[in-house]
């Protein structure tokens, strides 16, 4: 499940308007557990969705990035 989630964070990284893209990344990271994720820690590429906070994105977009960050 981890492996999917830095799958989707590649993805987020590479597109415009990631929208969808930020919305299957929110589900799968609901769903896998919290120790998982810090184990992968390391290999999670957080730095995408820091470069989408300095754009100009549509508040529906902003929310789902914060809310992804919250989980880490």
């Amino acid at each position: 499940m981890a492996a999917q989630a830095l799958t989707l964070l590649r993805e987020v990284a590479r597109l415009e308007a990631p929208l969808e893209e930020l919305r299957a990344l929110h589900s799968v990271l609901q769903a896998v557990p919290l120790n998982e994720l810090r184990e992968q820690a390391a290999e999670l590429r957080l730095g995408p969705l820091f470069s989408l906070l300095n754009e100009n994105h549509r508040l529906e977009e902003l929310l789902k990035i914060v809310m992804l960050l919250l989980r880490f």
